[in-house]
């Protein structure tokens, strides 16, 4: 399909839309399976010292946000004649099912070579992750240009991910409850959760693939061919470091990150020792905070699509996730009452960003396009999830170093400063970093009006017409 035809048809298939959608598992899973749970594993199952497996998680995600650039470069340049990003993502998807299984299966190794194996296996998984991620984000960009539609698609992704959330959260904690009163053992029960989100990882990539069968820009990817040589991985992203309002997504997804990592890299000691909840119950919570999350997600995006602005929206709705972490921390977080309305609010006010971040770095796609004449939403998006996985590298590992600072053991005796520093880190810091964020993404310059006037003017530069930069000055 041409990027014309795609630029004519602003409505996208609903089957396309829930296509893309469930494809967010190869995504979803591994992102919410390694964030909420591994470094958990690894203190609590695995036996690693706090201090050390905050080493061994910022190592991992920090060769991920490196391997980001390089992919997203790499994608846009593909020659690949099936295209762009489809090929990328059925290739690499099934390494990265077997690699999330090999992450959390029983071992019985022991000092250094726990750490190495550990350390290879989270680089793997980061690798091909990449790999999938990338392409699957920028995909979202060639499927349609219109400005609501964007949105809509993030909705839906949004909704498709949160039952893989669950999946993630809840899903091992269910395992444990039910299979170690029955002699299990735990490290198996951490093997059959791994071995779990692999096949989940399969089958929905698969769905993915055939549901989005011809949405990528073919005519573009022939004129690249044909016409143009490969264009050097520094000349693009010194051109998309020049736009201001790159810059400022950029810096809003880093200040965000940390604070939303801090928040759920620390949620299962939360809920472990300061609402000294069960895994039954925790299990319990991860199912109905994914049902909250499922009904909050497109209440963000049909308020962005009725004003016509991601930026206001966004920012409104972040200001929940502030308030909600300032109030928790003088509740103290004590019961599993406290946890849910933590839930409610968190699903609330997360949802908007993860619907409307990326449709809104989308918008950046075109307005490169404008300024430097190229197609490159991989590039567009990698950056981004560059600069927010070494946010969420620095937030995880400091999650480590914190635990170790306020005393915490991993021996299930905690000391009430260790339990009070945990609640800290699940409260006023990860609002105190949501609220910079928001600050920067105040000065945002795009929003509906903006956008549309961008893509008309984009359209005639591409016809040869005059144009005309009115109304998006602010943007350039």
């Amino acid at each position: 399909m041409t990027q014309e035809k795609l630029m004519a048809d602003q409505k996208v298939p609903l089957l396309v839309k829930i296509g893309y959608g469930i494809g967010t598992a190869g995504d979803s899973v591994p992102y919410n399976l390694f964030f909420t749970y591994f470094l958990f594993f690894l203190t609590d199952v695995a036996g690693v010292n706090p201090a050390l497996a905050g080493i061994i998680f910022f190592i991992a995600v920090m060769w991920d946000a490196v391997t980001d650039p390089a992919v997203g470069f790499m994608s846009d340049n593909s020659r690949n004649p099936n295209g762009r990003r489809r090929p990328w993502i059925f290739t690499s998807m099934w390494p990265l099912a077997i690699v999330t299984f090999l992450l959390f299966i029983p071992n019985e190794f022991a000092g250094v070579a726990q750490s190495v194996y550990y350390i290879l296996m989270a680089i793997l998984l980061w690798t091909f992750y990449t790999t999938y991620a990338v392409p699957y984000a920028a995909l979202g960009a060639e499927i349609t240009r219109d400005y609501n539609e964007r949105n809509t698609i993030r909705m839906i992704v949004g909704l498709a991910a949160y039952p893989f959330v669950a999946l993630c959260n809840s899903g091992p904690m269910w395992i444990i409850a039910a299979l170690a009163p029955k002699g299990v053992d735990v490290k198996t029960c951490w093997g059959i959760a791994g071995a779990a989100a692999g096949v989940v990882i399969i089958l929905c990539g698969l769905i993915l693939y055939f549901a989005t069968k011809g949405r990528e820009d073919m005519t573009y990817l022939q004129n690249i061919e044909k016409n143009k040589p490969r264009e050097s991985v520094i000349k693009t992203y010194k051109e998309l470091f020049k736009i201001k309002a790159y810059r400022n997504l950029i810096f809003t997804g880093i200040f965000y990150i940390i604070g939303y990592t801090l928040f759920s890299g620390v949620g299962v000691y939360l809920m472990t020792y300061c609402a000294k909840l069960t895994p039954g119950q925790q299990a319990t919570f991860w199912s109905v905070y994914t049902v909250m999350a499922i009904c909050c997600t497109p209440v963000s995006i049909i308020v962005a699509n009725k004003i016509g602005s991601k930026k206001i929206t966004l920012f409104i709705f972040s200001l929940l996730f502030v308030a909600n972490g300032i109030v928790m921390y003088f509740l103290g977080m004590t019961c599993f009452t406290h946890v849910m309305i933590n839930g409610f609010m968190i699903a609330l006010s997360t949802s908007a960003f993860w619907g409307l971040y990326y449709a809104t770095v989308y918008d950046v796609c075109e307005l490169d396009e404008f300024i430097n004449g190229k197609q490159r939403e991989g590039s567009v998006v990698a950056v981004a999830q560059f600069f927010q996985k070494a946010g969420g590298a620095f937030a995880t590992s400091a999650t480590g170093w914190m635990l170790t600072a306020f005393g915490y053991t991993g021996s299930g005796a905690e000391s009430e400063t260790a339990i009070h520093g945990i609640l800290l880190m699940a409260t006023i810091i990860p609002a105190v970093f949501v609220f910079i964020s928001m600050l920067i993404f105040s000065k945002y310059p795009i929003n509906k009006k903006e956008f549309d006037a961008i893509k008309e003017a984009l359209q005639k530069k591409k016809a040869g017409e005059e144009y005309s930069t009115e109304g998006f000055e602010k943007a350039l």
